[in-house]
């Protein structure tokens, strides 16, 4: 649940920014500046505000949602490690043809990578929620 709300973050500031006073929502802006450049150029539009996350930072936060909603595959730490390198690789890829200027920015691309990085990162901290509740001695230990 806790990723899903953290995931869901960066989506719904633009909304409040633009039903409320853009005041209200600046602490949330401000939350996400140290996280993301947010060049506009490769940032979002929602109801015509920018996010205060670029699309490939979006994607990680979205991948955060999907991992909270649907935990499968059901990794093991180490397995979430490996995946978490391949999926590190390909949104290197990514991040290299575009800025080498090999290929135009492509907000869907930037998106998918980091839905994919986002998803597995997320399925390694549930992993690593699930391995450290299922150790005995936290069952076993005394004040």
């Amino acid at each position: 649940m806790l990723l899903c709300l953290v995931g869901v973050a960066p989506f719904l500031a633009p909304l409040a920014r633009r039903a409320t006073s853009p005041e209200a929502t600046e602490l949330l802006y401000l939350l996400f500046k140290p996280v993301c450049h947010t060049k506009p150029e490769r940032t979002l539009a929602l109801a015509g505000v920018l996010m205060p996350l670029c699309s490939r930072c979006a994607g990680i936060f979205a991948g955060f949602v999907t991992a909270g909603i649907f935990p499968r595959p059901r990794f093991g730490v180490r397995a979430c490690l490996g995946y978490g390198f391949v999926a590190s690789v390909i949104m290197l890829v990514d991040v290299v043809t575009q800025d080498l200027g090999l290929r135009p920015l492509f907000h869907p691309a930037r998106l998918l990578t980091g839905v994919l990085w986002g998803h597995v990162f997320g399925l390694g901290i549930l992993a690593l929620a699930r391995e450290h509740l299922a150790r005995p001695e936290r069952l076993t230990s005394s004040a």
